[in-house]
């Protein structure tokens, strides 16, 4: 099988390191009648708008809100029902329904923003589709998000694309265990929406190849990725410039860091200027220190979703173990951001997402 272009993309990144340019704001929505018992009426969530290439024209709308963060960013408050309280957890301690709520809220989010929402608006029903990857894609519930703020059915499929191991310089390379089905996708199409989440943007890249080789190249790609990293994002958009497609993406919470020389490994970042919400940031920064940033976000990423409680945290903690941590010394220092703390810091409201408000309706 032929690697594809994505080894020579990812070494021309590796040795362009650009800053990036961004925008920020606030951005109040009205929720969907579906979520507003829950979330109330209308929701504020703030906004970072980027290039990552420094140009003004900005194609990425990254997201802070208490869903986003929950999932990609600055964690989140659970309930501790034995100790009937509330208590503050990394995204890689947020796991299972729970955070697959959040992950779908925040893709409803995303949808309202700039960028995304005209992606969709443009985007023509009989020309358009989405393309969920088979491990987390679909938990982002793109169609249904498009649906609630449309009313448009957007035709849909999932594709099994993964890792193989390989010999290279990143281990690995994409694989599909079978050839994509675009039935019931236009020929000639306009748009699509790629979700799953980023880190070296291989998958990403192969999925772009393997849609010219079928006569597919769409004239613009929306990636929708509540988990993604810089230099993935780079990959893609780079990617894209090559074939001549159109590039956007949606991200909740913050750009996040990814490690050579595999860019598979992606903890939280070091700089502010990838983070939609500088203020959860800083209170971040000041619990966590280095410690944080050594730290992906989540382990692995699908176990989290998909793995109950135990296979997470042990995974987790094997994780941490190479490093020098542990999931007790990340837990420890969580602890440190009690309720109280956070409502003196005038940002729980940030930090209370849609799965910890359900629970503590029932």
């Amino acid at each position: 099988m032929k690697e594809g272009i994505f080894f020579d993309v990812a070494e021309e990144v590796e040795k362009q390191e650009k800053e990036i340019s961004i925008d920020r704001f606030c951005v109040n929505i009205r929720n969907s009648e579906i979520y507003q018992p829950w979330m109330g009426i209308c929701s504020t969530m703030q906004v970072l708008e980027a290039n990552l290439e420094g140009e003004n024209v900005k194609n990425i709308s990254v997201i802070s809100s208490p869903e986003a963060e929950a999932v990609s960013g600055a964690g989140c408050f659970i309930p501790d029902f034995k100790e009937n309280s509330l208590k503050f957890v990394l995204p890689r301690f947020h796991l299972g329904v729970p955070a697959q709520m959040d992950m779908e809220i925040a893709v409803y989010q995303l949808s309202h923003t700039r960028i995304i929402k005209n992606a969709i608006i443009e985007a023509p029903t009989k020309d358009s589709g989405i393309i969920y990857f088979a491990r987390e894609g679909h938990l982002t519930q793109m169609q249904k998000a498009v649906y609630l703020t449309t009313r448009q059915n957007l035709p849909t499929t999932m594709v099994s694309i993964s890792h193989r191991p390989a010999e290279n310089s990143f281990t690995r390379q994409a694989f599909f265990a079978s050839e994509p089905n675009l039935e019931g996708f236009s020929n000639q199409l306009h748009t699509l929406f790629l979700c799953d989440p980023v880190a070296s943007g291989m998958q990403h890249t192969a999925m772009i190849e393997k849609l010219e080789e079928m006569g597919r190249l769409p004239r613009k790609i929306v990636v929708i990725a509540p988990m993604a990293t810089k230099f993935g994002l780079r990959v893609i958009e780079k990617t894209c410039k090559e074939k001549g497609v159109m590039f956007e993406a949606g991200v909740a919470g913050v750009l996040l860091d990814t490690q050579p020389p595999l860019r598979y490994y992606s903890p939280y970042p070091k700089k502010e200027i990838q983070v939609a919400d500088p203020k959860l940031f800083a209170v971040v920064r000041e619990l966590f220190g280095d410690k944080l940033s050594k730290a992906c976000i989540r382990c692995n990423w699908t176990g989290t979703f998909w793995g109950g409680n135990n296979f997470p945290m042990e995974a987790s903690n094997d994780e941490l173990g190479d490093i020098g941590l542990s999931n007790e010394e990340l837990l420890n220092i969580c602890s440190n951001l009690t309720e109280q703390k956070a409502i003196d810091m005038d940002i729980v409201d940030r930090l209370i997402p849609f799965s910890t408000k359900l629970l503590l309706k029932k």
